[in-house]
Formats: C-alpha cells, structure tokens, sequence
C-alpha cells in the first residue's frame, strides 16, 4: 500500500523569523548604514501583494521563477518607497533583496524534524514537501539536508497554486502517484489543515494550538508519529 506524508515547510519543518522583513532590512543595512526603517515599518507594507496573500487565485503566470520574483519585486519595491527610499534605488534594493531571501543559512530546522522524517520514512511513508514559498525552496530543502529523507519537494511558487487551493493539493497526490493514505501535515489551520481536509485528506496541525476544533494536533512532530501509529492500529 503507498502512503505519503505532506509536510509543510516554514513553521512546521524548518523556521526563519520575519524571511522578506529581515531580507529587506539587510539590503538597507548594507547600502545605507545609517537608515531609520525599522522592521515594523518595512513590514506593513508586506502584508498584501503575495500569491499566498490571494489563494483562491490562480497563478500559472509566474510559474517560471524569474517572473515569480518580478512581481513579488514590485511589492518590495512599493515597500521601500514607502519608506521614503528613493524609486531608482528602491528598484535595485528589490531586486538585492532575493540573495538574502534565498539564502539557507538563514533557515533552521526544528529539533525534532530529521529525527522525525527519519521515522515516518523507515516506517514505510514516503515524506513529500508541500509548501507555500519561493521557487528556490527545492534547493533550500537539500541545503538543509532534507532531501536524504523526503522524495519531492513541491513550492507553491513551481506550481501556480497556493493553499488551501484544492488544485494544489490535487496537483501534489498525482505528483506522488495517487497513494492510497495521506496525510498533510503544517502549522496553518488555514492552509494546511482545513485545505487538505477540503481535498479529502487527514490533516494535523501542528506547533501552533488553535481555539478551533481540529481532529489531530501535536505540539511538535513528534506527536505526529503517535497520531499516525494510533490510526494505523
């Protein structure tokens, strides 16, 4: 019998506080020593203008990931200016902006997650990466040694969908060979849980408790075995 295992990736395999917010800054800091943007400032300006911001959308159009990061360069732009930066230079910081972004020394796993991959692998689910994010994530992933216990990794940005989109969810269980068990499993009761349950899936939310009813939580993916083990018996 095949069975798969989805993993978010931001908050739930790995974590990176404020990713665009401090890639911004460190652009900032490295042209303009003496600037007074602060993180809170450079972060209001984020809050709109991201595929994930609108997923009941579609985008097939920026699937390439140079015309991934032109329009998300535009949001950087606006926010800089924003700012008071000036629009010639907002437009070089934007774009200044990626190498930080992409960089995976900036990201850190979880204690438990190649423990906890390395589980769930040796107890005969394939573990397959399904996240919102930028289209470089595949070799974040194996920067992070990831890849010696996942499959595929899938991002958002490659695909043209978002979740809680079922189209995405859809689009990775063909990826993965229509498997006969799945599970999603990520920090967002919105896009991980109620996403994939929309698409037919058990889901468990993890890391981040919710007021909200939900069938499985863990606190951390540790838990995630026993949930997984207590359904199988």
């Amino acid at each position: 019998m095949s069975k798969v295992i989805f993993w978010d990736f931001h908050g739930t395999l790995a974590y990176r506080p404020k990713m665009f917010i401090s890639s911004l800054r460190m652009v900032l800091d490295e042209h303009e020593k003496d600037h007074k943007i602060t993180d809170e400032s450079i972060g209001q300006w984020l809050q709109s203008g991201f595929p994930w911001h609108e997923p009941e959308k579609e985008y097939l159009h920026l699937c390439e990931p140079e015309a991934w990061w032109d329009n998300i360069c535009k949001v950087f732009e606006k926010a800089y200016i924003m700012n008071g930066v000036l629009p010639e230079k907002a437009c070089v910081y934007a774009k200044e902006a990626r190498k930080y972004i992409i960089a995976p020394e900036h990201f850190s796993l979880y204690d438990d997650t190649l423990e906890t991959l390395k589980y769930i692998k040796e107890y005969g689910y394939r573990n397959i990466i399904l996240s919102n994010h930028i289209p470089e994530l595949p070799e974040i992933a194996e920067s992070l040694g990831l890849m010696e216990y996942v499959d595929i990794c899938i991002s958002s940005a490659n695909v043209g969908f978002e979740k809680p989109n079922p189209k995405i969810f859809r689009y990775a269980v063909e990826l993965a060979g229509n498997p006969q068990e799945v599970w999603m499993v990520g920090d967002s009761l919105r896009a991980d849980v109620r996403g994939a349950e929309a698409a037919g899936m058990r889901a468990i939310l993890v890391r981040r408790p919710t007021d909200e009813p939900v069938k499985y939580f863990s606190p951390d993916l540790k838990g995630v075995i026993k949930l997984i083990c207590q359904e199988n018996d």
